[in-house]
């Protein structure tokens, strides 16, 4: 006979549902104001990102370093990397 507890013992228990670890909810940022992208309508920051580009991480809320040069910029987070992209222009 085995030491190991099997599905038939009375005292086992699944150990995929022991400590069962609650589904992550992703947190992103608003990357205009900085704030909770879930929480508001974030329309004045829509339209600031469609013509300047962004100033917060949308992942860790960190100011980002910009270099813009014409519509193109750079945005660069210390801990997520670089992110490219271009405004509009008029």
């Amino acid at each position: 006979m085995s030491d190991f507890p099997t599905a038939g013992d009375p005292s086992y228990s699944d150990p995929d549902t022991l400590g069962a670890i609650p589904p992550v909810v992703s947190v992103t940022y608003c990357a205009d104001c900085g704030a909770s992208a879930n929480r508001g309508s974030h329309i004045a920051c829509r339209q600031h990102l469609e013509v300047l580009p962004p100033t917060y991480c949308t992942t860790c809320r960190r100011q980002l370093t910009v270099e813009s040069q014409g519509s193109e910029w750079t945005a660069t987070c210390k801990k997520h990397g670089e992110t490219t992209g271009s405004t509009a222009t008029s």
